[in-house]
């Protein structure tokens, strides 16, 4: 497929377009990255090809209504059956895209305990488990695998990604990596999705103001304070007065410094992709631990910047800002989840701080 580079502009474009719908390849791609760099070849041979070409979607299955950014406390468990496979039975929360029919098929990455697990995070292992049950040749059947739908919410935003309660009741799966490593395994789609989150915030921010500047430059109010730029009309449009001009200027500079960021960042991924292929394992860890740094930062600092630019775009359209049909409302709305999910910005805040800089003695600020 495409570099990262090149991926990751084509994802702005869709996600300023339509957020909601962009979450369902995003998910699958998190799903993709993940069996690929920890999937055995049954795994891998068995979902990757149809993630891939879009006939099936992926979801990740972490909260539980006990625990959300604690995964310590997860509690889902899975028992060990014939064929090398396990029997997955708990209750997931929050799952973007967890019920559709865009697709045959959804492959859940379920967090679980074995019964020998130790407690906390380093007892959590992964699991692939299907809405519909695959064979080991990949053939996909029409029998249900018991991971059943409690219900979908009903949310301030992102109306059209179903986010949904999931019971799975012995739902059959296979071992995603080495047991008692989910956490780590994971991280490698929540990495994904933290990155796909920055572009969210840029998404808001350039979609709130293309939809504020072209109003502004529409709406007719008073004059100028230099004189009446507009004489033969009523009125000035408002992109004169320098208040409207000041929270346009704001949400351009949040939408292209944020897009400098992820572009940044995004160039690391080609160099580290570039550095395993040519077997230079040593570059690659240090530009992983580069973009293991920087994430934080863009997840954290791009969710908030992008849900003020949001908020921007409702002052520059006034009450019309207010009304839905206008459709900058929306944008704030579905913005605000950015900030929220995949680790909110206190969350991002503590892993910046305590894993990446002070278990690392501060290398990655010196």
């Amino acid at each position: 497929g495409m570099p990262t580079s090149l991926a990751l502009v084509q994802s702005e474009m869709t996600a300023t377009a339509n957020w909601t719908w962009t979450m369902f390849p995003g998910l699958s791609k998190g799903a993709i990255n993940t069996l690929i760099a920890h999937g055995d070849d049954l795994v891998k041979s068995k979902y990757l090809a149809k993630l891939v070409s879009g006939e099936w979607t992926g979801t990740m299955c972490l909260t539980e209504p006990h625990c959300g950014s604690d995964l310590a406390q997860v509690a889902t468990k899975a028992e060990p059956i014939e064929g090398g496979k396990y029997k997955i039975s708990g209750t997931k929360i929050f799952i973007s895209c967890g019920e559709h029919d865009f697709t045959d098929n959804i492959l859940h990455c379920v967090l679980a305990r074995l019964p020998d697990a130790p407690p906390g995070i380093k007892g959590i292992s992964l699991f692939a488990v299907p809405k519909f049950t695959v064979e080991d040749d990949g053939t996909l059947t029409d029998k249900l695998n018991g991971a059943t739908i409690g219900r979908i919410e009903s949310k301030m935003g992102c109306h059209g990604s179903p986010t949904c309660e999931i019971n799975f009741d012995g739902a059959v799966g296979e071992l995603i990596g080495t047991p008692h490593k989910g956490m780590s395994h994971m991280f490698t789609f929540i990495n994904t999705s933290r990155m796909g989150t920055a572009i969210q915030g840029l998404a808001a921010a350039e979609g709130s103001y293309q939809l504020a500047l072209s109003y502004a430059k529409d709406r007719l109010a008073m004059r100028s304070l230099s004189g009446p730029k507009a004489p033969e009309k009523a009125a000035d449009p408002i992109i004169v007065h320098p208040a409207v001009r000041s929270m346009l200027l704001t949400q351009k500079c949040i939408a292209e410094g944020g897009r400098s960021m992820i572009y940044d960042c995004a160039f690391l991924g080609d160099e580290m992709a570039e550095a395993e292929a040519n077997g230079d394992h040593a570059k690659a860890k240090a530009i992983d631990d580069r973009l293991g740094f920087l994430t934080p930062i863009l997840k954290g600092f791009l969710t908030e910047k992008g849900s003020e630019a949001a908020s921007l775009g409702i002052q520059v359209y006034g009450g019309h800002g207010y009304i839905k049909s206008n459709g900058v409302e929306q944008i704030a709305r579905d913005v605000r989840i950015a900030s929220v999910w995949e680790g909110t910005t206190q969350i991002q805040a503590l892993d910046l701080l305590g894993r990446k800089i002070m278990l690392q003695k501060l290398k990655p600020i010196n």
